[in-house]
């Protein structure tokens, strides 16, 4: 992760499949570089939009075989951990106040490491 966020506009458009710390709160839904989770640096991150995708793509648990942005919300499972994310970077789009090196949207797979 740390060679994509310092080489991002090279990656602008294209799938990428990252390893990070994922935080999310008030304004906040973020993939982090590991060796910078706790710094909170925004611009060590990229801001991680669920929205669009996850309307037409629902994610389904395959443990729990449920949506993970259903009304249980398991997506909370993953706040806080290491997790592993695929989809598509774009450099246009930043986050709450532009404050991230890039947005990776339209995700399609999430995986919650232990």
């Amino acid at each position: 992760m740390s060679d994509l966020l310092t080489y991002i506009n090279d990656y602008n458009g294209e799938y990428v499949e990252l390893e990070g710390k994922y935080k999310s709160g008030f304004e906040e839904s973020a993939l982090y570089d590991k060796s910078n989770f706790d710094d909170n640096d925004t611009k060590r991150a990229l801001w991680v939009n669920f929205d669009d995708f996850i309307i037409r793509c629902p994610l389904i648990s395959s443990r729990t075989k449920l949506d993970l942005f259903s009304r249980e919300k398991s997506y909370r499972n993953m706040i806080n951990k290491t997790v592993i994310l695929h989809g598509r970077i774009d450099i246009n789009q930043k986050g709450h106040l532009s404050m991230y090196r890039a947005s990776l949207k339209d995700i399609t797979l999430v995986v919650i490491k232990r």
